[in-house]
């Protein structure tokens, strides 16, 4: 099924490349374990962890506009960057491999956890090439030396550069998609307008969609995003401007002056549960991990959508808010992929990543 966006904003057809890499819609349910257990009504989850059984989660989404992009001007050659954990890399590598492309990931530390060695085995698996950083200020030296591996002498073709998380203008135009696939199963039914959309605000690419692609929606769901990384990287400044990026580009070539721009001051973004860095469990996101998954079955982790939710659950709780219609929107990726790994041996690895199944994890 070809994106609902290009429906609504015909003029994006030849402009914009896309290919199917998910499957969709992705469900709806109520948590009805967490209602139960939490005293909520009406609180939802949107499965897009089930987006695609090869390796699911928000990115999906967004590489199916990227990675077309990279397709179509005769790329063969990947770079992204990400921490060494990274479900970004992750999912790139997996969805570039599907699509004959080979990834160089450029890749900074990280605090250790059970879910880094099994994402760096699983590139490895799938192909990717590895520059490894010592820091976020090294990326761009990790960019040059990953430009410089991946040159295609015989065509003289650079690598296609994705930037973190896939953020970019053809990233949140999947979530803006997003948005109106949501919109299409409130009006089917499938569950009430939610009065409070819950999203992990990383990237900003995956918030930024959705706060435009309900608007564009018709939906009057405020958009609540949830900081999991540093302020510096991850602010309403930045939301807005992803935000305003997609609507100028969909104004200059959709359907003309329809997409509005927005305030940083117009965003509602929660600052209080990304922890004190990046990656870093905390006590409140470990312990909506646990809830969701006793609950519920669902299955979260401690550095996004854990955070997310335990967000999602202080708001709901703490403004009194249990029985107004609320969704949190799942990004992390629930196919198993533990097979693919099983027989794999760590030292495969560069030795700069060995630390990772050697020191000890936060899990």
């Amino acid at each position: 099924m070809r994106p609902e966006i290009f429906e609504m904003f015909p003029g994006l057809r030849g402009r914009v490349e896309w290919t199917t890499l998910g499957e969709y819609p992705t469900p709806v349910e109520r948590l009805a374990g967490v209602c139960a257990s939490e005293g909520l009504d009406a609180l939802y989850i949107k499965r897009d962890d089930l987006s695609s059984p090869f390796y699911g989660g928000n990115k999906v989404r967004k590489l199916e506009f990227v990675l077309a992009d990279a397709r179509a001007g005769g790329h063969q050659q990947l770079i992204t960057f990400g921490a060494v954990g990274s479900n970004h890399v992750l999912a790139t590598v997996v969805h570039g491999e599907r699509l004959g492309m080979h990834t160089i990931a450029v890749l900074m530390p990280q605090p250790n956890a059970a879910y880094v060695g099994k994402n760096l085995l699983l590139d490895h698996a799938h192909g990717a090439s590895f520059v490894i950083t010592g820091s976020p200020l090294e990326q761009p030296v990790g960019l040059v030396k990953a430009m410089v591996q991946g040159f295609d002498r015989r065509t003289g073709k650079l690598p296609y550069v994705i930037p973190p998380g896939g953020s970019n203008v053809l990233g949140t135009l999947g979530y803006v998609d997003a948005a109106l696939e949501l919109k299409r199963q409130v009006d089917a039914g499938l569950l009430p307008e939610p009065d409070f959309l819950f999203v992990t605000y990383g990237s900003g690419s995956t918030a930024a969609g959705l706060i435009l692609g309900t608007a564009l929606a018709g939906l009057h769901t405020q958009v609540v995003s949830v900081r999991v990384v540093d302020k510096v990287a991850c602010n309403r400044y930045l939301l807005a401007r992803h935000v305003n990026a997609a609507a100028g580009f969909i104004n200059r070539y959709g359907a003309g002056g329809v997409a509005r721009a927005v305030h940083p001051r117009d965003l509602f973004l929660m600052d209080d549960f990304s922890g004190p860095t990046y990656a870093k469990f905390t006590p409140e996101g470990m312990a909506a991990v646990s809830l969701a998954d006793s609950c519920d079955g669902i299955k979260l982790e401690g550095t996004y959508t854990g955070k997310t939710f335990a967000g999602a659950l202080a708001f709901l709780r703490g403004h009194g808010l249990g029985h107004r219609p609320a969704l949190f929107w799942n990004t992390y990726n629930s196919a198993d992929l533990t097979d693919e790994t099983k027989d794999l041996d760590y030292h495969v690895l560069p030795p700069e990543l060995h630390r990772y199944f050697e020191e000890p994890t936060q899990d």
